[in-house]
């Protein structure tokens, strides 16, 4: 037994110290940053595979937008910050897509995406370079190659220790510090972008105050969505968040842009409002959208009732709802394939939920004219408890759209009045109907004498009482600030 363990101990230490010297050997001072850093374990080579695969799978999935205005105003943007970039050994691609999220991200290569929903937040070109400036801050300081370097690391110390040690506990440790490494930007990863993002913004000729303001809008943004859950805003503050708080941010890239020797005066806003003039708002019609009080998806044919007491979150892959009112009642929707000739209960219980105890009271239905069927079983929502009831509707003989509603012991009698409704309501579009729907859009216009925030915001498209103080967060308003005439303002319409 003393000879096992002092023969595992020493394979370790060699082991160890091989790791030990590649990590030595791997280490490098970055000519954006000043840091000495450790990204050795994916070198240009790999991050550029890496990327392409993870970029042909963000297009794939969201779709990129294919307006050649919004095309070639990003191109443009991208361009005019490449030559002040230090890293040159990538290509960098910038890219719209056709996602209403307001986010953007870097993959590995100097792929830099940009979301649809971004653009319809932000008040300039400047505050756009900004963003993407962030985004060519994380390639530039090759955090990616960090994380994925340190992580792999870790992942084999962790191996080599748990060997060593015939202990689980070293996998669980390590795997906290892997999925840490992985999950996000670290707070001091997600500061030094906005600083080498700031670098950029006024090498490119850009305002580098644009960071800030755009931080400003995020916020703004932030409370918006809050509104429209029905939830209050607030920052995070726990010591694990993955990102600075956004109030300081925006205190800091605001300190650190006027330190900065500030030559860039570019704020580009003429250009901005007409490149995104007539830019879709929300959800993207290939994915479907909500409309008055129904979700319709023009390109597939269908809608059903999308009611006003629950949010609705649409994807590629489904439609989420969650109840305003806490309950915690909710709704997912989606399609799949099921075998030609199978009736909508048989598909339930023997190809949905194939094999699952409890599945009971299976009925078959009829919706709009269509053969479905409904089930209940017992399951769970957030942790909690949940009756789940199950209905399949036949679309096609080899297609069936599911919705699954989860009501937990609180969901009261009017959430389970409108799962029924929502059930019978799923209807095939007329040919006319798919012609005519419409999604929301960003107009742009030049404000007049007499016009008001209360005026304007009321006649947007939306029943959630929200208008004004999201009218105000497309603009960039304050509480109290009135419109200027002759300026251009964003609203939305349908």
């Amino acid at each position: 037994m003393t000879i096992r363990k002092s023969f595992t101990y020493l394979a370790y230490s060699v082991a160890l110290t091989g790791v030990l010297g590649a990590v030595v050997a791997a280490c490098s001072v970055n000519p954006a940053t000043g840091r000495n850093q450790f990204t050795g374990l994916m070198n240009t080579a790999q991050e550029n595979q890496h990327g392409s695969k993870a970029q042909t799978q963000a297009e794939q999935t969201y779709g990129v937008v294919s307006d050649p205005k919004i095309t070639a105003y990003i191109n443009g943007i991208c361009a005019k910050l490449q030559p002040g970039l230090e890293r040159t050994d990538v290509s960098y691609r910038c890219t719209v897509l056709d996602s209403p999220v307001v986010n953007a991200f870097a993959l590995p290569g100097g792929y830099i995406n940009i979301n649809r929903g971004l653009l319809a937040y932000a008040n300039s070109e400047a505050e756009v370079a900004g963003v993407l400036a962030h985004e060519m801050g994380h390639v530039t300081a090759k955090h990616i190659s960090e994380r994925y370097s340190q992580a792999t690391l870790t992942q084999l110390g962790g191996t080599l220790a748990s060997a060593a040690l015939g202990s689980g506990a070293a996998d669980q440790l390590i795997g906290l510090g892997s999925n840490l490494y992985l999950s996000s930007y670290s707070r001091s990863q997600e500061t030094e972008a906005d600083d080498l993002g700031i670098r950029y913004l006024n090498r490119g000729g850009y305002d580098p105050m644009a960071m800030g303001s755009f931080l400003s809008i995020l916020q703004r943004e932030s409370a918006l969505q809050a509104a429209e859950a029905g939830k209050e805003h607030t920052e995070m503050r726990s010591f694990m968040a993955t990102h600075p708080l956004t109030s300081e941010r925006v205190a800091r890239a605001n300190q650190v842009a006027q330190a900065s020797a500030p030559k860039g005066t570019n704020e580009g806003v003429a250009a901005h409002m007409a490149a995104i003039n007539g830019l879709v708002y929300g959800d993207s019609p290939k994915d479907g959208y909500v409309k008055g009080n129904e979700f319709v998806h023009p390109g597939m044919g269908f809608a059903f009732y999308a009611p006003q007491a629950f949010t609705v979150k649409n994807s590629p892959q489904q439609v989420t709802a969650q109840s305003r009112s806490g309950s915690g009642a909710a709704f997912v929707f989606n399609g799949a394939a099921k075998p030609a000739g199978l009736d909508p209960a048989t598909y339930i219980t023997q190809g949905w939920v194939s094999g699952q105890q409890g599945l009971s009271n299976v009925e078959s239905i009829t919706v709009n004219g269509m053969r479905a069927a409904t089930a209940q079983i017992q399951g769970s929502i957030n942790n909690k408890p949940a009756l789940m009831r199950l209905v399949a509707v036949e679309w096609t003989p080899t297609q069936v759209f599911r919705f699954q509603f989860a009501m937990p012991q609180s969901t009261t009698p009017e959430e389970i009045e409108i799962f029924k409704k929502i059930t019978y309501s799923m209807r095939r579009l007329s040919e006319a109907e798919k012609n005519t729907a419409t999604p929301k859009r960003v107009k742009v216009f030049t404000a007049s004498a007499g016009d008001s925030v209360a005026a304007i915001a009321s006649r947007m498209p939306f029943d959630d009482n929200l208008n004004e103080q999201r009218f105000r967060t497309l603009n960039g308003m304050n509480a109290g600030d009135a419109i200027i005439p002759g300026k251009q303002y964003k609203t939305i319409s349908q």
